[in-house]
């Protein structure tokens, strides 16, 4: 039998950094990359683009305005919704 050094459990500080380093510019690549794409889109389909955009805060302004139609007041739900998101976002 050949007696070997085991390898250590743990991976070395500077494999975890270089790891780190490489993953964190792989990632930089793609959201570069993603962000070329949808730019492109945007720029050969203007009309689909705006639509979208508009069809998806329509559908967002049905979703809150249908919340606010179970409240008896309309003025009330607007309050209780932006005082839970003040909250949320930490704005007292």
């Amino acid at each position: 039998m050949i007696n070997e050094d085991p390898k250590p459990s743990t991976p070395e500080p500077n494999t975890v950094t270089d790891t780190a380093a490489k993953a964190w510019e792989t990632t930089k690549e793609k959201a570069g990359e993603a962000l070329e794409t949808g730019e492109r889109y945007v720029r050969e389909h203007p009309g689909t683009s705006v639509f979208s955009i508009f069809g998806l805060g329509f559908l967002l302004g049905l979703l809150v305005g249908w919340n606010a139609a179970k409240e008896d007041d309309y003025a009330t739900s607007a309050r209780k919704f932006a005082k839970r998101w003040s909250h949320k976002l930490n704005l007292d």
